[in-house]
């Protein structure tokens, strides 16, 4: 039953019940999920280049642009990153190998060490039950989470693949796909 699950370190694949335009064709990794509520990052929405992307200094004259992604429509002021450093994480994996981050403070110290990581200004919320509904509404498919996904370059891609991945119809469906607004 839907309601019992907890949904840390899965995917939520954004379906065609899905008409809000922040989350069309978006790929959600939940990051925290129980009785209050649940917590995700938008992974493949990422945002324009300008200042809120930051240079910062890797070795010598060169410098690393680091992109930021849309995490959500709350807080679009409330930076946080996800990454793949042990020796840096301040909390518990949410995915094998992937931590969470409240702020972005460890971006130098991840370009240092060259690993992955994604920033992301704001982040996707849900009151208590309020996700539970939407899964029973079947607003969204969801998929294990892994570091190759979550860490994916593509975009929009992602939905795809994650949708290729779940295979049957979503596979058919994610290969014929031609309107964006059909999601």
């Amino acid at each position: 039953m839907v309601d019992s699950l907890n949904l840390k370190g899965k995917l939520l694949v954004a379906s065609s019940a899905i008409l809000e335009s922040n989350f069309i064709h978006s790929v959600v990794l939940i990051v925290d999920h129980d009785t209050r509520g649940a917590l995700g990052l938008t992974l493949n929405h990422p945002l324009p280049e300008g200042p809120q992307s930051q240079w910062h200094p890797v070795s010598g004259d060169r410098r690393r642009r680091h992109p930021l992604y849309r995490g959500g429509p709350v807080e679009a002021d409330h930076r946080s990153i996800l990454h793949t450093s042990s020796n840096l994480a301040s909390g518990d994996e949410v995915v094998d190998g992937v931590y969470f981050e409240t702020s972005d403070d460890l971006i130098t110290d991840l370009a240092q060490e060259k690993m992955a990581y994604r920033r992301f200004a704001g982040y996707a919320g849900w009151a208590t039950g309020q996700l539970e509904y939407e899964l029973k509404g079947n607003s969204w498919s969801v998929l294990d989470a892994r570091a190759d996904l979550i860490f994916h370059d593509l975009g929009i891609a992602l939905w795809r693949r994650c949708l290729v991945e779940k295979g049957g119809l979503y596979r058919h469906f994610a290969r014929t796909q031609k309107n964006i607004m059909l999601n």
